[in-house]
């Protein structure tokens, strides 16, 4: 074999390789969520976000809304604890470039923020340290 002909198998080699290794790169950063509890994730963040969106409309006008807020409030309280149900699991997995602790905190605000203090303190309670 010739020497230019060696240096161009090298070369073709050494790309593959680089390829592979790129390829190999991309993907999900570990840990990722298992499946599973992913789904329950996606369930979970979303009847909280649910939840406040329509806590917010309710108290976009004046009044009392207690009675308006309840079914609402138990919607986010399904929702907090499907989420602390997977934060006990492991709170280091990570679900869409967060971990699932990240998740937790942003979900806690959330629900603060919209004023649904009963699903907010019982995501925190029970969500494990």
């Amino acid at each position: 074999m010739s020497a230019r002909r060696a240096a161009r198998r090298c070369l073709c080699l050494g790309a593959c390789a680089l390829a592979a290794g790129a390829l190999a790169a991309c993907g999900a950063t570990p840990p990722q969520a298992p499946l599973p509890y992913a789904q329950r994730l996606d369930v979970a963040t979303s009847d909280i976000s649910t939840a406040c969106g329509e806590a917010y409309e309710v108290d976009a006008f004046p009044g009392d809304h207690r009675a308006a807020l309840a079914p609402i409030e138990r919607e986010a309280l399904t929702g907090a604890r499907k989420l602390a149900r997977v934060a006990r699991r492991d709170g280091g997995w990570i679900y869409q470039g967060q971990t699932v602790r990240q998740i937790v905190g942003a979900a806690a605000a959330m629900l603060g923020s919209c004023r649904l203090a009963a699903a907010r303190a019982a995501l925190e309670r029970s969500s494990g340290p």
